[in-house]
């Protein structure tokens, strides 16, 4: 087993001192009770940071229903960064190191850790407590028929607007519109030359920025299905591929693919610093907009939905992605540890007024009255518009992809690269793309 951990280490990146902070324990029925005595100590390994998750309202109020359980929360990045925090949580598991509840940032990393062994099946639990599990969650994280986690927080996608840069072009705030809507609103917003100039959006050299019009996708969200399908040669990856192109390098309304990339670009300082007037991004940045220690907020932001594919999709249909929550294999509490990884899911996120819950029982507009209420500057967010986009929002289904979905990523981005270099044209980056993502699908049949 540790020896399997070892191996993932080499999918993650980046390394840095556990950080930690701690308290105590008690659960509502539903979650097993907690009429325990027994004293139990958990150690919980979490990237997101006190900044983000608010541990210091969560765990008072785990403690209350909880005082048997004490929890030393490790956070292994203080700066969210997913890929440290990986790494270093492979290297506990790795060395050893007691571990009871895990934290994943992604249906990658969590579909990884499940084969490697990483987390103990929920399915036992579930049933004694009596919970239907599409009764009680937005988001699925079965694999192969049994649950390996819980869903935390559940990000959705819209699109953030610099309501100042909009009123000066006499632009609305969409309230539906398609990606061919989104490259004008893009190519309104831009003017100017030089250092100085003022871009129509931003686009990160994530995944998600090239296969935009495919992430929204109710049937086929990722270029690679959970049972080894190559969903590549299709109009919607066609489609992204083009919106990346026409934005980046036709209408220079987005700063080049080869800029993000040699000027190690931000996408929280392009919008932020009002260098971009417009951004396609999750719901993590509804704080931001209110303004933060670090960014504080100059503007109003306002919201639009998540564009659509076609002028006949559903309005609101957006990419989501969750957090997963799971008992560790090797936890010698793992009773306890459920307990806490379903009162997290419940209760816990709602404590922190920092986040969005997966849960079905959650209240929406008071999860977003906390976000916007947790910023400095909580004035500078559209509440109305903001609103308006989070209640009409329809996240996609989220299925857990096979374990090498990261490298057929990668061999996708790698062939998208030259397409947005100006090397190779759109036909046969389809071509290359499917060829070199369905060689990593054989590979590992």
């Amino acid at each position: 087993m540790k020896k399997t951990f070892a191996l993932l280490l080499t999918s993650t990146m980046m390394i840095s001192l556990l950080a930690g902070c701690g308290d105590k324990p008690k659960e509502e029925k539903a979650a097993s009770g907690s009429t325990d005595t027994k004293q139990v100590n958990l150690k919980v390994y979490t990237w997101l940071s006190e900044e983000t998750a608010h541990w210091s309202k969560i765990m008072p109020e785990f403690n209350k229903e909880y005082p048997n359980i004490k929890v030393d929360v490790n956070i292994l990045s203080t700066k969210d960064d997913a890929h440290e925090a990986m790494k270093k949580l492979d290297l506990a598991a790795a060395s050893g190191q007691q571990m009871d509840v895990v934290m994943l940032n992604d249906s990658t990393g969590y579909t990884q850790r499940v084969n490697a062994g990483m987390l103990a099946p929920l399915d036992d639990f579930l049933k004694t407590d009596g919970i239907v599990y599409d009764s009680e969650y937005k988001a699925t994280t079965q694999i192969n028929g049994k649950y390996y986690a819980l869903p935390g927080r559940l990000l959705t996608w819209f699109v953030m607007l610099n309501k100042q840069k909009l009123d000066e072009a006499g632009l609305a705030v969409p309230k539906e519109w398609t990606w061919d809507e989104f490259m004008d609103y893009s190519k309104k917003l831009t003017k100017g030359e030089g250092p100085s100039k003022q871009y129509g959006t931003y686009f990160h050299n994530w995944m998600q920025y090239i296969t935009l019009a495919n992430v929204n996708n109710p049937i086929n969200n990722r270029i690679v299905t959970s049972d080894g399908k190559v969903e590549i040669n299709n109009d919607r990856i066609r489609k992204s591929l083009q919106i990346a192109n026409q934005v980046q390098n036709v209408d220079k309304s987005a700063h080049s693919y080869a800029d993000v990339i040699s000027q190690k670009l931000t996408y929280r300082n392009e919008y932020f610093g009002g260098k971009a007037a417009i951004i396609p991004t999750g719901n993590w940045m509804i704080t931001e907009a209110a303004g933060s220690e670090t960014i504080p907020a100059k503007f109003v932001s306002v919201f639009a939905p998540y564009p659509k594919f076609s002028k006949d999709d559903p309005n609101g249909q957006t990419l989501a992605t969750i957090d997963y929550i799971g008992v560790a294999a090797s936890s010698k509490n793992p009773k306890e540890a459920y307990q806490f990884t379903r009162w997290f899911t419940t209760k816990g996120i709602l404590a922190s007024e920092a986040m969005i819950s997966s849960w079905t029982k959650a209240d929406l507009n008071k999860m977003i009255d906390g976000l916007i209420k947790t910023g400095k500057n909580p004035e500078m967010v559209d509440k109305a518009s903001l609103e308006y986009v989070m209640n009409i929002s329809q996240p996609v289904k989220i299925v857990a992809p096979p374990a090498y979905i990261s490298d057929a990523e990668k061999r996708y981005t790698s062939e998208v690269e030259k397409f947005l270099l100006d090397k190779v044209e759109l036909d046969t980056t389809i071509k290359n793309a499917e060829k070199a993502v369905t060689d990593v699908v054989n590979t590992n049949k």
